[in-house]
């Protein structure tokens, strides 16, 4: 039956039981029933339960959940991975597994808030469940040790697979100084830098966030072409000599006001003919998605910063003129990310 022939209940339903989804896809991950799938494919539910460390009952539980769902599948009294839970055996701090810690720990509970943030128009979610005075989640995390291990192991994930996105698609040779504006632990700038060998990328972040980066850096023996300085984006101006300037999965954190100063910042700390190159979820212009597009939204109103949203590039293109910057064009990233490139005149 097509889904346009199902009833409306039967439609809706997926909505509305969602949780259960992921609540059955969480417990499976933490409990490392994946990878001992993917390790003794066949393993019946009795031997599940000794390597799970839980009675029969639960266990019987957890896989009626992950079985109807379709995470993992049935044959001959013995169970097995789908090509959906195979990746989730691997390296858990590595996407796509790393997601769901994150998931779980950082956004489910603060989720549940989304109505009274979008009515008080700020982040409700995570005055309300994550510990700290700090108005935004960036400022919390330092407070809370065990999150902000999980939050940095799936920004680490993210960062990685969009460095290698930006290093094989984004053309960086006309270049010799790029500011990476909030990034990070070095992770884009040693990328861009293993890509480009004639780089130089000095990171601006947040002092405590540019002393790790230089210590990573520092490791991976790229301290002559990679630094890190502090650097508050909102409160400092950028430091100037850099032809080119990065911003990562930043700029959609914060409100259209903040962007434009940014955007603003970036410009003055340029010469004539120096790139912009902003690196941020995909909204088509349409505003009709992707869902990623509408998961995140979501989020960095309910929780991160009570604020930000995925902008379209139209909208990003227009900041770009205010500032004194010509666009482009864009380069996609994927499906669902897009660098979003402009000049200064």
């Amino acid at each position: 039956m097509a889904r346009t022939e199902m009833p409306i209940e039967a439609q809706l339903r997926p909505f509305y039981k969602a949780h259960y989804h992921f609540q059955f896809l969480s417990a499976a991950f933490q409990f490392g029933l994946f990878t001992i799938l993917e390790q003794e494919p066949g393993i019946v539910a009795k031997d599940i339960a000794i390597r799970l460390d839980l009675k029969e009952q639960p266990t019987r539980i957890l896989l009626l959940g992950c079985t109807a769902t379709g995470l993992i599948r049935k044959e001959d009294g013995g169970y097995y991975n789908t090509p959906l839970t195979q990746p989730l055996s691997a390296d858990p701090d590595q996407a796509p597994g790393s997601f769901i810690p994150w998931e779980q720990q950082g956004i489910y509970r603060a989720m549940s808030w989304f109505p009274e943030a979008l009515q008080a128009d700020t982040n409700i979610g995570l005055q309300r469940e994550i510990p700290g005075t700090a108005p935004t989640l960036y400022g919390r995390l330092a407070g809370n040790p065990e999150l902000e291990s999980t939050f940095h192991t799936m920004m680490g994930a993210v960062s990685r697979l969009v460095g290698e996105e930006i290093a094989g698609k984004l053309d960086l040779s006309a270049h010799r100084h790029l500011l990476d504006v909030g990034g990070g632990t070095a992770i884009n700038a040693s990328t861009l830098a293993a890509r480009w060998p004639e780089l130089r990328v000095t990171i601006g972040d947040l002092p405590s966030v540019a002393a790790a980066a230089n210590e990573k850096v520092a490791e991976m023996g790229l301290s002559d072409r990679v630094s890190a300085v502090p650097l508050d984006a909102f409160n400092d101006e950028f430091p100037t000599g850099c032809d080119a300037i990065l911003f990562a999965h930043f700029l959609e954190i914060w409100s259209a006001e903040r962007i434009r100063e940014l955007l603003a910042k970036a410009s003055r700390a340029l010469e004539p003919g120096g790139a912009v190159f902003v690196v941020t979820p995909h909204q088509n212009d349409e505003e009709t998605g992707p869902e990623r597009a509408a998961y995140l939204s979501a989020y960095f109103h309910t929780i991160a910063s009570g604020e930000g949203m995925v902008y379209t590039g139209r909208e990003y293109e227009q900041w770009f003129v205010e500032a004194g910057l010509e666009p482009s064009g864009r380069v996609m990233l994927g499906a669902d990310t897009v660098v979003i490139c402009g000049r200064k005149a």
